[in-house]
């Protein structure tokens, strides 16, 4: 599959499970947005950058930053989107990150526990887990 296949199906299941978890979600118009959605909870308005993550040793990886075409000019979101939405193509769960939390590099939601045993600053999946 190709890249912007991979990252429209990704959407429309983010789309999906946004909806099944109660938000009310708009599609901006137009190009040049920092965010594929904006989501509703009835109390506030998100901007929603959609990932597809990677599972790579026990861990969700996805990239918080955009690249340009020729991969030479990294952007971060913060400022720009609220949430990263990020899709787990093994399971087809989706974990709500918030963008203010995270550096602008790539962030690691761990899945399963460290072959070391450690516990202290771990971003663990389930407390971004986004739950119907």
């Amino acid at each position: 599959m190709q890249t912007r296949e991979k990252g429209n199906l990704s959407e429309a299941k983010i789309l999906a499970a946004l909806v099944a978890a109660g938000y009310f979600v708009s599609v901006p118009f137009g190009s040049g947005h920092k965010y594929d959605f904006v989501a509703d909870d009835s109390t506030r308005l998100y901007r929603v950058q959609c990932k597809t993550g990677r599972v790579k040793n026990g861990a969700l990886i996805f990239n918080s930053y955009s690249q340009s075409g020729n991969g030479a000019t990294k952007q971060g979101y913060h400022g720009l989107a609220d949430l990263f939405a990020v899709l787990n193509p093994e399971s087809g769960e989706v974990y709500l990150v918030p963008v203010e939390s995270f550096g602008t590099t790539g962030i690691n939601l761990r899945l399963m526990p460290t072959l070391n045993g450690q516990v202290h600053k771990i971003n663990w999946a389930v407390d971004y887990l986004l739950t119907p």
